[in-house]
């Protein structure tokens, strides 16, 4: 996974540890986990908590190719309302580092709120919502290469 969706998920890794529910959210992420992986995330001896922090830590290693950032705010929305909650934090929070990052100009970075509602917006649609991330991100590394 990329460095700034780490960050990001990384910003609410208190709140994750605490709140989610690892299997709930496993069981959205089955296509992109071996079994072996939610073998080991579904031991007996874990902990709630143990089961998350070992859930993220997976996803954080996952290849981008595989789009895990993506999949899994897909699979917290899809969990609960509570989950829902989590992810929109977790989108804003990347796309506030995206802006950031860029270094560009502040009547840009005053669209970061509009740009993460209409992503937000896209619940359901994942493929378009990864094209306007993947498009966000080409747009600050241009303006970073200015």
């Amino acid at each position: 996974m990329d460095e700034l969706k780490q960050k990001a998920i990384k910003r609410h890794y208190a709140n994750l540890v605490d709140c989610m529910n690892s299997l709930r959210v496993m069981d959205r992420l089955g296509h992109l986990l071996s079994l072996e992986e939610m073998d080991l995330i579904r031991k007996l001896q874990f902990t709630h908590q143990e089961r998350t922090r070992e859930l993220i830590a997976i996803l954080l290693r996952k290849n981008e190719e595989l789009r895990p950032f993506d999949c899994f705010i897909e699979a917290l929305e899809d969990t609960d309302e509570n989950h829902k909650t989590i992810a929109e934090a977790i989108l804003k929070t990347y796309v506030c580092h995206l802006l950031v990052s860029s270094k560009c100009c502040k009547t840009f970075l005053t669209t970061a709120e509009n740009m993460t509602m209409v992503l937000l917006s896209l619940r359901g649609a994942q493929e378009r919502r990864f094209q306007m991330l993947e498009k966000l991100n080409t747009i600050c590394k241009s303006l970073n290469s200015h």
